[in-house]
């Protein structure tokens, strides 16, 4: 199957800050956006949370910014697992310019909560098959260097 989750988006007026560029923040609610419709498009809908008294919670998160975005420009957000367990995944996003540029990526982890203790608990039998399939099927990349990296300053 080989199929990656890809959000598309545009780049609005209200992301743009003092720079004439995206505002780092935004980045962060762009990569946001686009886990959350891949999980609810996996087996954890708003409805199905709900029902399932479930839900996600972020718990590490690492954004690299490599290259601007600047108004109206077009993007996309490819979503890649780079590893899971019964009740964590481990989310690796690539933001990629109109033009095949990499402006940003971002590494998150999410734990997999139940509502009703507020602790974690494994994931619903549909949520744990669609990430399976999605691991086991998405596109084979060779993980960038920005994967697990250590913020440090050249000497």
């Amino acid at each position: 199957m080989n199929a990656t989750f890809t959000v598309k988006q545009q780049v609005t007026n209200d992301m743009i800050d003092h720079n004439n560029h995206v505002h780092d923040a935004h980045y962060n609610i762009v990569f946001s956006d686009a886990i959350n419709q891949f999980n609810y498009e996996h087996g954890l809908s708003l409805d199905e949370r709900e029902a399932l008294d479930y839900t996600l919670f972020t718990v590490e998160e690492h954004t690299a910014y490599l290259a601007q975005l600047v108004a109206e420009e077009h993007y996309q957000i490819t979503i890649h697992l780079y590893d899971y367990n019964e009740k964590s995944v481990h989310f690796f996003s690539i933001l990629t310019k109109e033009d095949g540029t990499t402006a940003a990526t971002n590494e998150a982890l999410m734990l997999g909560i139940d509502r009703k203790t507020q602790k974690t608990a494994p994931f619903p039998e549909q949520y744990a098959s669609q990430i399976i399939a999605y691991y086991d099927n998405q596109q084979l990349i060779e993980w960038p260097k920005q994967l697990g990296h250590r913020i440090s300053i050249s000497r």
